[in-house]
């Protein structure tokens, strides 16, 4: 895999699931877009922490099981009775990333899209590589959120932000699109359908890697995480596509989303990655 920055934060959500263990004595499992994405940068290797809002009643015991499986919260902040009884839906603050070094990438999970402004604008220039999810709700317009992911280092849509934002476009013209605008890299998550992106006028798709799925966890964010981790070591956009697509299956494939955080799951996503090298289908842009 080559040379590997020290780490990801992800900057997104942190909840509890709605599923919940059969034992009732277990712990509720955690969720949430960012400890996701953190979770696919930690099987690819590296560092992972999580930059969210929490409930001021997040349950004590989960943010242990999550430290122990190896996720940093130091970046955690507790939800504010004023915030909870605004408008505001506890989305993370550029505040929390104030002393973040210079050696970390950070992933900007989905949320409204003034919230992901704030956060690139004060990491620019700062961190080795900022990745950027598609903001959350339907009335952003196409040109702004180009605007802003122009001023980071990969944006990551998925298939159904591709289609709210550009109607009837099929993927390999909007990542063209994208590419005009000055986007460095993009990739679109396509799910079952693999991946597929743009880097330097190179298209470049992924088929995902055949798994069966739990049902009760996605691997987008995951795919995110992993990604950002990876891509920010050499810029090379098939080997990112490659460990992010392995890393999204093992998340796709588990029963609840802390499962993967073993040993023998970064070995497979390992050796799934290289699997999928070998079927990369790059093309010119």
């Amino acid at each position: 895999m080559g040379k590997r920055s020290r780490g990801v934060v992800a900057v997104g959500g942190l909840s509890i699931g709605r599923w919940r263990s059969v034992s009732s004595a277990a712990a509720p499992p955690a969720d949430g877009s960012a400890l996701r994405a953190a979770i696919g940068a930690w099987l690819v290797g590296v560092e992972s922490a999580v930059c969210a809002v929490v409930d001021p009643a997040f349950p004590t015991d989960v943010i242990l099981d999550i430290t122990r499986a190896g996720i940093d919260l130091s970046r955690l902040r507790p939800r504010l009775e004023l915030e909870a009884s605004s408008d505001s839906n506890g989305d993370p603050t550029p505040a929390q990333l104030a002393k973040l070094s210079p050696r970390w990438s950070v992933h900007v999970c989905g949320m409204a899209l003034p919230h992901q402004r704030d956060i690139v604008r004060a990491l620019t220039e700062r961190v080795a590589l900022v990745t950027l999810d598609a903001p959350v709700g339907s009335q952003s317009d196409a040109d702004d959120v180009l605007t802003l992911a122009a001023s980071c280092d990969a944006f990551l849509p998925n298939v159904k932000d591709v289609s709210e934002l550009w109607p009837g476009q099929p993927p390999r013209e909007v990542l063209r699109l994208i590419a005009r605008r000055g986007v460095p890299a993009a990739v679109i998550r396509l799910g079952v359908g693999g991946s597929i992106g743009i880097h330097e006028s190179t298209i470049t798709w992924m088929p995902a890697f055949p798994v069966t799925a739990s049902g009760v966890t996605g691997g987008g964010d995951a795919y995110a995480g992993a990604f950002a981790a990876t891509f920010a070591a050499d810029r090379n956009l098939p080997s990112a596509m490659a460990w992010a697509t392995a890393a999204a299956s093992a998340v796709v494939e588990s029963g609840e989303t802390l499962d993967p955080l073993n040993a023998f799951a970064r070995s497979r996503v390992e050796s799934r990655a290289r699997t999928l090298l070998d079927e990369m289908q790059p093309e010119r842009g």
